[in-house]
Formats: structure tokens, sequence, C-alpha cells
């Protein structure tokens, strides 16, 4: 594993036809952007490999506060959204898995109202499914649904994905579609924002992530934490659901309801076309018992996840 350059030195050049250079990435067109963030795709001018750059504007990060529990239990502690930043570069430095997106570089201008420069593998295919807001629906990137034996297969990629994360002791907690890329046909799991480090009774305390993947544990009345391995699964199996369907196994807009149903965990199947094999591995992944809910390594074991299982 190659370490990750992070430096505060950032030279930028501007070029006659309006694009700029950063440390020798050629920024060349916005792929998107979100509240604190915009992604741009960039090119290495020594290797001309292209490469997501992420730019984050520490002021507005550091504006945005959150207060939580002190570890000690006692009293409240502020965590900013720059602070939440700096946490997913440094658990990324130490992620190196086929199926997880990389992180090749870290540029930080030293100001405080500087900018943050992020270097990450491109995904050139994008979100495996995005959310139509409107419609309330998941679609493919052409249209659709995804087919099942590339669901199996993203299945097993993102199961292998998990599988590592686990071994390393570390959750991602934000399992989903949008967040399942697609580079080469192959799909990486990407977006460490919520991602945290787990003890070794892998417990998490906190719910952070998208609440329509929230497992039944983590909607508890008197919830005191949960294993972030099984949470994860949930997620993967919540995925799943939408790459058949299209939809999610619970929705509702009125938040207190949507909690209720997923930690009552009762499925509905009606209306589904799930084949016999998908069904049963979504029954497993879907357990609303988290001790009985397969690890990773075990669901690759599963005769319809299993079939062909090659990366």
């Amino acid at each position: 594993m190659a370490p990750v350059m992070h430096t505060k030195e950032v030279q930028k050049v501007k070029h006659s036809d309006g694009s700029k250079t950063v440390n020798g990435f050629r920024v060349l067109r916005l792929l998107g952007e979100g509240s604190f963030a915009k992604v741009k795709l960039c090119e290495e001018l020594t290797t001309r490999r292209s490469f997501a750059l992420k730019v984050f504007r520490k002021l507005p990060l550091r504006k945005q506060r959150e207060f939580m529990r002190a570890e000690d239990g006692e009293g409240m502690r502020v965590r900013t959204s720059l602070d939440k930043v700096y946490q997913e570069i440094e658990l990324m430095k130490d992620i190196s898995h086929a199926h997880c997106v990389q992180l090749h570089a870290v540029f930080e201008e030293p100001a405080v109202s500087g900018k943050i420069y992020v270097v990450l593998e491109l995904a050139e295919g994008g979100a495996a499914m995005d959310w139509d807001e409107q419609r309330q629906e998941f679609s493919a990137a052409g249209g659709g649904l995804v087919p099942e034996d590339t669901a199996r297969r993203f299945l097993q990629q993102l199961l292998a994905a998990l599988g590592y994360l686990h071994a390393v002791w570390v959750a991602h907690r934000d399992v989903k579609p949008q967040n399942l890329l697609v580079a080469s046909g192959h799909l990486k799991l990407g977006d460490f924002g919520t991602a945290a480090r787990m003890g070794e009774d892998y417990l998490i305390h906190g719910t952070e992530g998208t609440y329509h993947f929230f497992s039944p544990e983590m909607c508890q009345v008197g919830y005191r934490g949960h294993d972030g391995r099984r949470a994860d699964i949930w997620a993967a199996g919540v995925s799943l659901w939408a790459f058949r369907s299209g939809k999610l196994p619970f929705f509702h807009k009125d938040m207190a309801v949507l909690m209720d149903r997923i930690a009552a965990g009762e499925l509905c199947w009606e209306g589904a076309s799930f084949s016999a094999g998908c069904s049963g591995s979504l029954e497993l992944m879907l357990c609303k018992d988290p001790g009985q809910r397969p690890l990773a390594e075990e669901l690759l074991l599963d005769p319809w996840i299993g079939i062909d299982a090659s990366s």
C-alpha cells in the first residue's frame, strides 16, 4: 500500500483556456457538488491518469457544528463538519482494497479560510443507482433496474469490501446505492464520511448514515449501541432490494413512522418480483435479529450470492 501524499503546500497554475492545475493535477470539469464540497474531474500531468478531485472550503465546514456526548459519557463536546472531513481523510489513508475507493493525495491550504483538495480514485461509471425524489424510486444509470447477474456480482464485491473493512475494525455506516460506484464494470464502495473505527466488541454508539438504510436495532426504543458489521450487512440487503426492485423495503415520509416500521422489521414482499435465490439471500441479510444476521464472509458462501464469485 503506497503512502498517501498529504501536504500543506499548494501550488495553483491558471491556464489560458481558463483551466487550472493544482499540485500537478489539471482540473478538467465539474462532476457534481454538495453542500460543502465540489467534485471535479482531474488529470495527473505526469501519468495522464484521471482522478476525482473533491474540493472542500474550510470556513463553512468550521461553522457547521453539532453537539455530541463526550467519549467518557460525561457532558457534551462540539464537533464541526471540518473535524468530520479530517476524520474521513485519516481513516481512508489506512484503507486499501480493490472494491473500496482509494485515497490518492490530500493538498490543504494552511489558511483558516483555505481549501482542502482530496484526490480520489475515479469511478467513471458513477453511482450504481440514483434516487429519484419525485418518483420515489431508484434507477440505474441507463434507466430501469440492475439486472440480476450484475446485482449479484455487485453484491459479491460489496461483501468483499465490507469483509475487509470489518476485519480492520471499520464500519462504513452509509452503505446505499448512491455510495456504490462503478469503475470499469466493477463496484467500488465510496463516501467514508460517516465511517467509524470499532472496538473489540464491534459496537458503534450513535446512529449516523441514511435513515432508510438503518437496521432494526438502530431504531429500537432504548437504543444502547449496535454491531457496526451487522448494520452494514442490513444496509447491503436494502441496497440489493433497491437493485432488483427500484424500491426501498421500508419507506415513509414521517420519520417516526419510518423508524417504527424498520424496528418492527416486517418485510412486505407483495408486488416484489425477486427470484427465489435472491429472495432467500434478502431474507438472510434483512433478518431482524442482528445476532442471526450473517456476516460478509458467511454470506459469500450463500448458494445464490456465491455463484461464480471470482472477484
